[in-house]
């Protein structure tokens, strides 16, 4: 789906999110999430070539495909958190929304523990020289 795409349906179902909220704000919350899962669904759409293309780029390199591993499951807990989050801020609850980015950073951390435990053992190896 083109930029273009995206805008125009972005711009329908705030129309469409005014208009609901006025009347039925159930249905309002609905039809932004399932706008938010339209446009994720095609900004991944786009991004997947690229991110074959940066994992072909790293084999050339002989750069381990663990940290590529990393990078990919740390930017879809980035993008998860992001929608879960401001569907929360959506529908009035801040403070669930601030528990879920909470979470997120933390599940980032647990993440990358295997890069922190690597620099380390990079740093113990120059400093034992």
């Amino acid at each position: 789906m083109e930029l273009t795409s995206v805008l125009g349906l972005s711009v329908v179902a705030v129309c469409i999110v005014v208009l609901l909220r006025q009347y039925r704000p159930e249905y309002a919350l609905l039809v932004s999430l399932l706008c938010s899962v339209l446009i994720l669904a095609a900004a991944l759409s786009v991004l997947l070539p690229a991110l074959d293309e940066i994992e072909s780029m790293m084999q050339e390199a002989n750069i381990d495909l663990k940290y590529v591993s990393i990078l990919f499951k740390s930017l879809g807990l980035c993008l998860i958190t992001q929608i879960a989050s401001d569907s929360c801020r959506d529908a009035g609850e801040t403070a669930i929304a601030s528990r879920i980015e909470f979470s997120g950073r933390l599940s980032l951390v647990i993440t990358a523990l295997p890069m922190f435990q690597e620099a380390i053992d990079i740093a113990l190896g120059f400093l034992s020289m």
